[in-house]
């Protein structure tokens, strides 16, 4: 700056101006000629000068001119020129022209210089200037106080101030105190070091904008010559995309450390020829080895046989660059095997695989839950024998090799006798372990030779893939019969089962898997209607009689949703009074097609199926519900008799159903009595005495049925909270006819009497069994003799009977 004022005050002098070349040419001619009177010397001498010469000696001879013409002017005023060139006083002029000129000279050089130089500089600025200004990073000068002295455009734009803001700001204006106090720390430390600083980040203050980060350097700025420090200088960058980058970096070498060492999973990396460089936490886990051990060394000692030579296909394939997905297995340290389903990767850096990196996912429990998830998909629960689909599979093949060998093939359909009332009397635990039992007596039996499946229920399916003939099976079938047949011991309890066996046969019986079964099966059920322990061979009858029982099962299915089950009422007489006291419901099933259904022929496959304990509970809601309906009507109020099968009283929730019914129903307790049979009554006796007292609770009665045709015990029967027992028909249609019969007869009844208990006869059909009955004082009978099964249209008249001659009895 001194040097450009320097400048401008020399160029500001006066000085003579506007002189062209050719004037000094001239002028220079003449001024030699003045001292060199020959034109000849004059001409030889500027030819021989060199340019340069004569550049040196035309600024002499301007410095001259000039020199004269100054002193002419302000020395010797209007004396003519060529006086002064005459005598000492041209001499003196000339000197003094001479230095005045050259003194004149120099200015005027001098003003040109700094002019230039003045000129270069600005420009030179300009261009420091427009390049810091288009700079992204911010340039800065501070005083020694911290207040900005000099500073790029980049700078404004980068704080979001304009440049009237930022100049004389201090820099503490746009950052929070604690970075301010740390910025003036760094600045204190650089004026007493003079080291310069690097990288000190703070967070520029928004005033609403997203947050921005910088980074400063910062320089000391140095006195002239030893001088005191005047100042700082700097760079600010703007490092809040880098800063961004570094965050969301670390977080995510964060997130895959926290996934690499918290993985439940296996993760490793492998060199290329296989050796492990790296495992987390898990895979020391999985294997059970110290894994900083194994760093290393290669992996196929650790791995199962069957699975070392797909783990080396798929890692030459990772090797190659492709990922790809297996399952393996290798051995833990103890020695177990462990399942793992492996990924394999290939690391890339620079487009070349340098590594290979594995997860492997530990299955092992999968696999097992698999294996026992097929393994129950083709066995049987409870007894862990083939079931149905394997059976049918195995049925399957071995009837194709059958013929394509030209063999024979026996199948054989094995059910247990009774084994639902066994069942539903003694438990469904003790029914199971049962079933257990006979699974193994079957499995002994057998000792290899053909196959053994559960179908479900009691039911028992046996395949013998070769036989030679008859003779052959029916050994087997006779080993088992007395297998089976000998007693149980299960939870304390003797027990003994019998069984029935259906067989078919290949070719005779049928030549596929469906024909065989269904002619083994029909054979099985003509072998329950025999004896006990019998077997029977397949027929072509039989074939029409399982078709037969399939097609009324389905119809007995859907036979309630169709409303073709219907109520009849038989009416019970008390002797003493010949009033109908009672009323036993009896099921019916009225057929669209083969009408009046035999409660013979369905109620045994309705037990069967376990249909019947839906029906049952559809008995007992009719039955209470008609029977309100007549007291309702105005009819003399009688007690209701409903039978509960076996399957329905063994339910657990029997006595919640029955109170809900009746709750239902409106029917008041004492107006139902519930009919079991003996047999369910001596069968868990215990149980049964529990569940009897419940339901009388209730308030309702409750009677034994079919009194008779079991073991009846006189302990049991006074522990149980019954009402009345009911004689069985087999021995009333006997008593004039067997003495047996008539004995039985006349004890039921002089029981009853010394327990204190009503008994009733059910099926008098003639006069002489009910003399027989009233002359050993049977207080109520049921029969053909007094009324048949009516409809409840039908048995109103009765009841209107009855009320008309109680009232005509009263009169």
């Amino acid at each position: 700056m001194r040097l450009a004022s320097g400048a401008a005050a020399l160029t500001s002098m006066p000085c003579s101006s506007g002189v062209s070349s050719r004037s000094l040419t001239r002028r220079t001619r003449i001024f030699l000629c003045s001292y060199f009177p020959s034109a000849v010397e004059v001409t030889s001498m500027t030819r021989l000068m060199t340019k340069r010469i004569l550049f040196s000696y035309l600024i002499a001879v301007m410095s001259l001119q000039w020199g004269i013409e100054l002193v002419g002017k302000e020395v010797f005023g209007d004396v003519p020129q060529a006086e002064l060139m005459n005598g000492w006083i041209k001499l003196a002029a000339l000197a003094l022209a001479c230095g005045l000129g050259s003194l004149l000279l120099f200015r005027r050089v001098e003003a040109a210089a700094l002019a230039q130089a003045a000129q270069g500089e600005q420009e030179a600025d300009d261009k420091i200037r427009a390049t810091l200004d288009s700079i992204k990073d911010g340039y800065y000068e501070t005083d020694i106080d911290g207040h900005f002295t000099f500073f790029s455009q980049s700078l404004s734009d980068l704080l979001g101030v304009s440049a009237e803001e930022l100049g004389g700001s201090h820099y503490s204006a746009f950052m929070n105190e604690t970075h301010a106090e740390k910025l003036r720390q760094t600045f204190e430390w650089v004026q007493q070091t003079d080291v310069p600083v690097n990288c000190v980040e703070w967070e520029v203050l928004g005033d609403g904008r997203p947050a921005k980060f910088v980074e400063s350097s910062i320089v000391l700025i140095n006195g002239i010559d030893g001088g005191a420090p005047s100042g700082f200088r700097g760079i600010i960058r703007d490092i809040t995309e880098r800063r961004d980058s570094e965050i969301e970096l670390e977080e995510s070498r964060n997130r895959y450390k926290s996934l690499y060492e918290h993985n439940p999973d296996l993760v490793c990396s492998f060199s290329l020829d296989g050796r492990l460089l790296s495992a987390n936490p898990a895979t020391e886990t999985i294997t059970g080895y110290d894994t900083s051990k194994l760093l290393g060394s290669e992996c196929e000692p650790f791995m199962k046989q069957e699975s070392v030579a797909r783990t080396v296909l798929y890692f030459r394939r990772a090797r190659n660059g492709e990922s790809s997905s297996f399952e393996m297995a290798i051995l833990h340290k103890k020695g177990h095997p462990v399942e793992l389903q492996v990924r394999l990767v290939p690391i890339i850096v620079g487009g070349e695989v340098v590594g290979v990196f594995g997860i492997g996912k530990d299955i092992t429990e999968q696999k097992i839950s698999e294996q026992t998830i097929n393994h129950l998909a083709y066995h049987d629960a409870l007894t862990d024998l083939p079931n149905r689909r394997l059976f049918q599979e195995k049925l399957s093949l071995a009837l194709k090799h059958a013929i394509c060998s030209r063999q024979k093939l026996a199948l054989m359909f094995l059910d247990l006798d009774r084994f639902k009332y066994i069942n539903d009397s003694m438990g469904h635990n003790f029914g199971d372990q049962l079933l257990q039992i006979v699974a193994k007596r079957l499995t002994g039996c057998l000792q290899g030779q053909g196959m053994i499946a559960r179908m479900g229920g009691d039911e028992f399916t046996i395949l013998l893939p070769v036989v030679q003939g008859e003779e052959e099976v029916e050994t087997l079938v006779r080993s088992i019969i007395q297998s089976i047949n000998r007693p149980f011991m299960i939870a304390g309890q003797e027990c003994s089962v019998t069984t029935s066996i259906g067989i078919s046969m290949y070719p005779d019986d049928g030549a596929d898997v469906s024909m065989l079964m269904k002619n083994a099966d029909a054979a099985m059920y003509r072998a329950k209607e025999k004896n006990p322990n019998a077997y029977e061979w397949s027929t072509p009858s039989m074939s029409a009689d399982a078709l037969e029982r399939h097609a009324i099962e389905q119809e007995l299915r859907k036979a309630g949703a169709r409303n073709e089950f219907v109520l009849h009422y038989q009416p019970q007489v008390n002797l003493g009074s010949g009033e109908v006291v009672g009323i036993e419901a009896l099921l019916r099933w009225d057929h669209p097609t083969r009408g009046m259904v035999s409660p013979a022929e369905f109620i045994p496959l309705a037990e069967e199926t376990g249909l019947i304990v839906g029906i049952g509970e559809w008995v007992l809601r009719t039955a209470c519900r008609q029977n309100k309906e007549w007291q309702l009507a105005g009819y003399q109020p009688v007690r209701m008799a409903v039978n509960l099968s076996v399957s329905q009283f063994m339910q657990d929730n029997i006595v919640e159903i029955v109170s809900g019914i009746l709750e239902e129903t409106g029917l008041e307790p004492r107006y139902l009595e519930l009919e079991i049979t003996e047999s369910v009554a001596m069968r868990n006796a215990d149980k049964v005495s529990v569940k009897l007292e419940k339901l009388k609770n209730l308030g309702l009665q409750i009677s034994i049925d079919d009194f008779g045709t079991g073991y009846s015990s006189l302990s049991y029967l006074q522990q149980f909270p019954i009402n009345r027992l009911k004689i069985d028909r087999s021995f009333v249609n006997k008593v004039t006819q067997s003495e047996d019969d008539a004995v039985i007869a006349s004890s039921i009844i002089a029981m009853a009497q010394s327990l204190k208990l009503e008994v009733i006869a059910e099926g008098v059909e003639t006069a002489e069994q009910f003399d027989f009955l009233r002359r050993r004082a049977c207080t109520e009978m049921q029969g053909y003799f007094f009324s048949r099964p009516l409809p409840a249209g039908e048995i109103v008249e009765l009841l209107r009977c009855t009320e008309e001659a109680e009232q005509a009895a009263i009169v």
